[in-house]
């Protein structure tokens, strides 16, 4: 038998009615919409954990630009779809690979032999490569980018981020991405099918970067840095997808050149995004140093060289000290049993305990609040004690400003003066005791 009569018999063998197809379409969606439905409920007695998981790069973010990590709701339903979308969504990665052996079994029927064994061959691969891609959103381009969107805000805004928001970006970009590293194997499966020409892809380049650009606006957010960091593994995956159905010297050189460019690319973009920093640095931390993120209802424990925006608060323990410096030149080291909320880089509230100041001098001043009352100040270094009744202020260098029930007094240089609102405390009873012996009528005695 020649190859043409084989070839016909099989398609004849493999021929089947309408009808036929379209039963057998039913019964391979209804197996897939099952798996999905289980695993659903499977994730949805862990849903929590699922979240925890999926807030990570937020959470990375966050905690880099010294934001609260806390995801908000604004309606009470709002956490119900929150959590629906999330379970349905990871169920989905669940069930991919069962989903992907029903769609096999469906054209398998189909396929010549040698088809076959492709499809064979590419179904794990595929599995795997969506994985991939997968992961590449989560630990890459979804931190990055939401560090990037933070970071234009600029200090003094506090977004909301709400938990509806944050899972359908996280989620869109993960499945997109998974979805696109399936590139270069459909390429490849296409030219050995014979279906597109390797020299096809390579003749439509420049339409298919046109469109990896548009793919990559409609899947991220309105943004060029997050639109980029997708399109630039896109480009990647179709010039891998040309050199995987047609090897050659040229196409690895290509390959290689646009690898090392996006290399390059994000680790500069790792770099400046890891070393920014936020309106605080904490240069030194010892013993326990706890940290309160703006809207945050937990305190964290910090650690060195970490970054902060303004609006946190921070305390130590009576085993602990640390020392911080703003963007606008002040340096601030914080005693045992010290609270401190940073307002601004140049406005400081000490709730209690010992802190010691520095700053450059500076047009705008240096304000401090403290229990009894203000300091203010332009240059120098100032020792501020902030008790229950009583805050003690030393100018070690410099003068200052103290600002106590609207009367302005000046520090000089080397020395010190305690603010109180409403004179010093003292011994009430002892008054009163001596007051009743004072104002006590002699003829009331007996």
């Amino acid at each position: 038998m020649t190859e043409t009569e084989e070839t016909t018999s099989e398609i004849e063998n493999i021929r089947m009615p309408l009808g036929v197809h379209l039963e057998e379409l039913r019964r391979r969606v209804v197996y897939s919409i099952v798996a999905i439905i289980f695993c659903f409920i499977l994730c949805w007695f862990f849903k929590v954990q699922i979240l925890d998981i999926a807030k990570r790069p937020h959470k990375i973010a966050m905690e880099n630009s010294g934001l609260s990590t806390e995801l908000q709701v604004l309606s009470y339903q709002e956490g119900f779809y929150a959590y629906m979308k999330l379970c349905f969504i990871t169920a989905v990665f669940l069930a991919y690979p069962f989903i992907i052996y029903q769609i096999w079994k469906f054209v398998s029927v189909g396929l010549y032999k040698k088809e076959k064994g492709y499809v064979i061959l590419f179904l794990p691969i595929s599995y795997v490569a969506f994985v991939v891609g997968g992961l590449f959103g989560y630990f890459l381009l979804i931190p990055f980018g939401l560090q990037f969107l933070i970071g234009i805000l600029g200090p003094g805004i506090q977004p909301i981020i709400t938990m509806q928001q944050y899972v359908s970006f996280v989620f869109m970009l993960t499945v997109a991405l998974g979805l696109v590293f399936q590139l270069p194997l459909i390429m490849l499966l296409l030219s050995k099918i014979r279906f597109i020409t390797p020299d096809k892809f390579i003749a439509w380049r420049k339409y298919a970067i046109l469109v990896i650009f548009i793919i990559a606006a409609v899947v991220t957010p309105p943004d060029p840095f997050t639109q980029i960091m997708t399109a630039i593994p896109m480009l990647v995956l179709y010039e891998l997808g040309i050199l995987i159905a047609m090897p050659t010297k040229k196409g690895f050189v290509f390959l290689g050149a646009i690898v090392g460019a996006g290399a390059i690319a994000l680790a500069g973009v790792y770099f400046y995004l890891t070393h920014k920093g936020g309106e605080i640095d904490l240069v030194n931390a010892q013993g326990d140093v706890q940290i309160l993120y703006p809207e945050g209802k937990a305190w964290r424990q910090v650690s060195n060289r970490t970054s902060f925006q303004t609006g946190i608060t921070l305390k130590t323990s009576s085993k602990g000290k640390t020392a911080l410096s703003t963007k606008k030149g002040v340096n601030v080291g914080l005693d045992e049993n010290t609270e401190v909320y940073f307002i601004d880089p140049l406005k400081i509230h000490l709730k209690a305990g010992q802190i010691l100041v520095s700053l450059k001098e500076s047009g705008v001043p240096l304000e401090i609040h403290t229990p009894n009352g203000r300091i203010r100040t332009n240059k120098g270094t100032l020792n501020v004690l902030a008790k229950d009744f009583v805050t003690i202020v030393t100018a070690v260098k410099g003068d200052a400003t103290l600002l106590l029930e609207g009367e302005e007094k000046k520090l000089l240089e080397g020395r010190q003066h305690k603010m109180s609102i409403g004179g010093e405390p003292v011994d009430i009873g002892t008054i009163i005791n001596w007051s009743e012996g004072v104002l006590t009528r002699p003829d009331t005695k007996k």
